[in-house]
């Protein structure tokens, strides 16, 4: 009995080989989409600007942003936000999941979770300051057995990125002026143009 064509004996090693890559990097994806999503916090950035103008700025962003400030310190360099409660409810849960890490593998469920924004001003110069944001992100879990306790959470960074983008528009000079037009409630009404009247033929 003949045995078969060499030719035929590469094509099914090659075809082998071939295979195993595929399904190798099937695997390999399929791990890369298993992983859980890293923190990625803001890098501090530099204004030119002094540390009192950057501090004043920055509490005003804050403050249009919804947050009630707790702490505003013009001597430590420190401007600290109470606790902002941004989800309740069912969909506490996956809410957190879009800003922050569990860091903890918990049973039971999720009732509500609330950070604190806290932004430092450091003095490089006389007119140069140093702005970091950073965020103490919790959660209060309710165990099976009824027990309920805060949990730390790992910021992702988002919420980060966010505010120092608010503050660098706002002492960049791009952040859109709406302090001079009126909203459409303020503005007085324009009196209708006046009838005239076409003589009768």
């Amino acid at each position: 009995m003949r045995g078969k064509p060499i030719i035929y004996q590469y094509v099914k090693v090659f075809q082998s080989l071939l295979a195993a890559l595929i399904l190798g990097g099937v695997a390999l994806t399929s791990v890369g989409w298993g992983q859980l999503p890293k923190p990625s916090l803001p890098d501090p950035i530099k204004f030119i600007n002094r540390r009192e103008i950057v501090m004043r700025a920055s509490r005003a962003v804050l403050e249009q942003l919804g947050y009630r400030i707790e702490l505003d310190d013009p001597q430590a360099g420190r401007v600290v936000t109470k606790p902002y409660e941004f989800v309740s409810g069912a969909l506490t849960s996956p809410e957190v999941d879009k800003v922050a890490i569990k860091t903890d593998t918990i049973t039971g469920s999720w009732l509500r979770a609330e950070y604190v924004v806290e932004t430092t001003f450091e003095v490089v110069s006389p007119t140069e300051t140093l702005v970091t944001v950073r965020t103490l992100m919790r959660a209060l879990n309710r165990d099976t057995d009824g027990a309920e306790k805060w949990v730390q959470l790992q910021s992702l960074g988002s919420v980060e990125k966010r505010v120092l983008g608010k503050i660098s528009m706002k002492l960049l000079g791009t952040e859109p002026e709406y302090k001079d037009k009126k909203g459409f409630w303020e503005n007085k009404p324009t009196p209708p143009p006046p009838i005239k009247k076409q003589p009768v033929p």
